[in-house]
């Protein structure tokens, strides 16, 4: 993390550098996969609210996969 940035300020540099990104992949024809695309909602909602573990859990309780899998999708969320 940048030092010396809020919360809110990286929060904003990352929004910035997320809409440059689509910008970029939509002039050069490049999808951009969008990760939570097939994931319960509820399960994107806890992930992105920082409550990762909870939402691992309850993606493994929801789809059977093991929860070592189901971190790795929270975690690309």
């Amino acid at each position: 993390m940048a030092r010396g940035l809020t919360d809110a300020q990286i929060v904003e540099r990352l929004e910035r550098l997320e809409r440059a990104v689509a910008a970029i992949a939509e002039k050069t024809g490049v999808e951009i996969e969008d990760p939570s695309e097939g994931v319960d909602e509820e399960v994107v909602k806890l992930a992105r609210a920082g409550k990762e573990m909870d939402a691992a859990k309850l993606y493994s309780e929801r789809t059977g996969v093991d929860f070592v899998e189901a971190q790795r999708i929270v975690n690309a969320l």
